[in-house]
């Protein structure tokens, strides 16, 4: 799937997810679980350095009066914003107006952002009551400072009060950023909240060479972002820090007799930093997922998913039929067709009916785009050729249709325009920077196992007719293997390769990385149930047999290879490794 952006799971994420669901607690408030609140400030922390966040988002530093807390979603966290924002301006207003009705004082309200922003930003105005305008942008789809200046302006000599400003770092639509060096010193100088929606991007300032878009983030009130879109964090898990925690006590503080405990003031109480009062031990997962990954790797995921990108957007451009009309930031590419907008919005309805793509429209400019995302540690170069394979025979398909171009006879009667062309020898060079082969370019030798297409198109005319072999992974460098050539096999493969399938014992292997295969006893403890045992097997053979030789085998490094990114160390690894008693901080390793 690359519509929307993918919520990404791991095996380390799961495993503190059911830990949290067995322990159930309930964490509004310190006395209700210490270690739930302490272990949310520390790991709030810590992701707020791997993040490059100004030390004013932090629990525990000595100049620090904010911090950070886990939400539910972005959603949530820009609604919790804007009230916060709210209450405080309307306490500031009430200092020079003290008869007037706060309601009324609520009316006169107003908030801006991008008319490329989320959905969930217009539906915090609507709950909050809060008039919310959407200024244009420019022609990289970025908010500036000149634009926020004059709608200012133009609101105050309305009698309108500026209140609330939400910059987006990664737009749905095309992954734009809005400029926060030049947002900042305006709504500081205005007297703004400035909150900034990072809920994809915010995942790509763990590598140092993203954060160039953070520029501007010390003028920032508050900031959220989704660990749930590309860290490997299960949803939901919403990181939000805010510079001053007391403008949330003061919109969000209801203290009655059955809530107060003996630290009540001196303990953090995340009661009163949301809507709900009653909250998920949310952090368990994502300390689960740090001290599993590490910086690094974690930093290796999300340059996979760049990387592999950029190859697409390769593909694309090398295609005269299509057009790239924003460019492409991290791991999102956006395209169409060029001609009129139906052209494009068949194309998606091809797709999506062929159930073989999963992908999502936009608009930018009254243009209709395809929006196409790589986000998963599983996705290969190999996919990212199937997945274009699909796409431009379609394309090819419903041009020759509604065009009638001179076409080119496939073998099998299939009619394909003679416009659809092999990639030029600069698209390749590009993408040979990202998976080095000596330039070579190539599709899989093996088979692949896919639905019945619906399209009846060759592919021996296709775009992608060559061999791919021996890629390797741009990655791969961060996980070293024993073997030097190994074949990338999809998931399903995973599946297969540990079934009986020729009537030979398995090993078992733990996912923890310091485990040995272990060998079965069972014939040793219960020889009945070995002979039962081996029976189901030879009946898993038989059933399997009919399979694809080449979708059966998988070999044991090309296994290590698939769960590069789940490998999961076990707590005594991480003491040795650390050096320090466990809960420590990861962020020693970082170089």
């Amino acid at each position: 799937m690359h519509a929307y952006f993918p919520a990404l799971t791991s095996w380390p994420s799961l495993l503190g997810d059911m830990l949290a669901d067995a322990i159930n607690c309930l964490g509004f408030t310190w006395a209700s679980s210490p270690a739930c609140t302490e272990l949310e400030m520390n790991v709030m922390d810590w992701l707020a350095k791997m993040l490059g966040l100004p030390d004013k988002f932090l629990h525990h530093h000595p100049d620090s009066v904010g911090g950070g807390v886990l939400q539910s979603t972005v959603s949530e966290s820009t609604l919790v914003a804007l009230l916060a924002a709210r209450k405080n301006k309307i306490l500031e207003m009430k200092l020079s107006e003290p008869d007037t009705d706060e309601s009324s004082l609520n009316s006169r309200l107003v908030a801006y952002a991008s008319d490329q922003a989320h959905s969930s930003v217009e539906k915090a105005g609507l709950i909050s009551l809060v008039k919310m305008k959407f200024l244009p942008v420019d022609e990289n789809f970025s908010l500036r400072g000149e634009t926020l200046k004059k709608a200012i302006a133009e609101d105050r000599n309305k009698g309108l009060v500026p209140v609330f400003v939400c910059a987006t770092l990664g737009t749905t639509g095309v992954c734009a950023f809005d400029n926060l060096s030049e947002l900042g010193p305006i709504c500081k100088a205005e007297g703004l909240w400035l909150h900034i929606d990072a809920a994809y991007a915010g995942t790509a300032f763990v590598c140092p060479e993203f954060r160039l878009f953070l520029d501007g983030i010390e003028y920032a009130d508050s900031f959220t972002f989704n660990p749930s879109k590309w860290m490997m964090v299960h949803f939901d898990c919403t990181g939000f820090w805010v510079k001053d925690k007391y403008k949330l006590h003061q919109t969000f503080s209801v203290n009655p007799v059955y809530l107060r405990h003996p630290n009540s003031g001196a303990a953090v109480d995340f009661m009163h930093w949301q809507i709900p009062l009653s909250r998920r031990f949310r952090s368990l997962k994502l300390w689960f997922v740090i001290r599993s990954f590490g910086v690094k790797k974690l930093q290796a995921h999300v340059r996979h998913g760049t990387e592999t990108a950029k190859f697409f957007e390769s593909l694309v451009k090398s295609d005269p039929l299509f057009e790239i009309p924003a460019k492409r930031h991290l791991g999102l590419v956006v395209f169409r067709l060029k001609g009129p907008n139906w052209l494009t919005e068949k194309l998606l309805k091809e797709l999506s009916s062929s159930g073989r793509l999963f992908l999502i429209p936009a608009t930018i400019h009254d243009k209709f785009i395809i929006r196409f995302t790589v986000t998963s540690q599983f996705t290969t170069r190999e996919d990212i050729l199937e997945d274009w394979n699909i796409i431009q025979h379609t394309a090819a398909q419903i041009v020759s249709q509604n065009y009638g171009l001179h076409c080119i006879n496939s073998g099998d009667g299939a009619k394909i325009p003679h416009v659809i062309v092999k990639p030029s020898s600069d698209a390749i060079g590009n993408a040979s920077q990202v998976y080095p082969d000596g330039g070579k370019y190539k599709t899989p030798s093996r088979k692949i196992v896919v639905q019945p297409k619906k399209l009846a198109v060759s592919p021996s005319t296709c775009v992608i007719s060559q061999q791919v072999e021996g890629q390797g992974d741009p990655v791969d460098d961060c996980f070293p293997e024993d073997v030097q050539h190994v074949t990338k096999h999809k998931l399903t493969s995973f599946l297969f390769s540990y079934l009986s399938v020729q009537g030979k014992k398995k090993t078992g292997r733990s996912l923890s990385c310091n485990s040995m295969p272990m060998t079965s006893s069972l014939e040793q403890c219960n020889p009945k149930a070995a002979a039962t045992d081996k029976k189901e097997s030879h009946a898993n053979a038989r059933i399997l047999s009919r399979l694809p030789e080449e979708v059966m085998m998988l070999k044991k490094s090309a296994f290590k290879k698939l769960i590069k990114f789940y490998s999961v160390p076990s707590f005594p690894e991480c003491s040795i490794q650390c050096g320090l008693p466990l809960p420590c901080c990861p962020l020693q390793a970082i170089v």
